[in-house]
């Protein structure tokens, strides 16, 4: 399920980009919930045995977090598609890659900067960072 969202977030990630229509989200979010239905299954099947039941809640917390995220990307899916749908996104065969919109003249994006599709921020906060002197705070209005 995880898996599945992740994929469903990166497609539609990459529609609002590039201004295509999302292809395969709703083939991830439909394998996402074919997962929820199994795990559901395999819940209500452990559950009817004699099983201790505080073995039984994390993993059921933990399902009902996956599926709340399930649902979530489906609310996001379908705002993706209705975005897609109102500000005319390209359609974009699955054979060829989707084109990426060209900068304007007037965009103050720094070129030197390489372009990647996988982004990721890490934010390092130390502790010394964070303790505040008693003079640092007698300043603080």
């Amino acid at each position: 399920m995880s898996l599945e969202s992740s994929k469903a977030f990166k497609e539609l990630g990459s529609s609002i980009r590039t201004m295509t229509r999302p292809s395969s989200s709703d083939t991830h979010v439909a394998n996402a919930k074919a997962a929820v239905k199994s795990l559901k299954s395999l819940l209500q099947s452990s559950s009817r045995k004699q099983t201790d039941l505080l073995s039984l809640i994390p993993a059921a917390t933990v399902a009902s977090l996956l599926i709340d995220i399930l649902e979530i990307t489906e609310k996001i899916a379908d705002s993706v598609n209705d975005l897609a749908t109102l500000a005319n996104f390209e359609v974009v065969d699955t054979d060829k890659s989707p084109k990426v919109p060209s900068q304007s003249s007037h965009c103050e994006c720094d070129e030197s900067v390489p372009k990647t599709d996988h982004l990721q921020v890490v934010i390092l906060i130390e502790e010394s960072a964070l303790a505040v002197s008693d003079s640092e705070k007698s300043n603080v209005v």
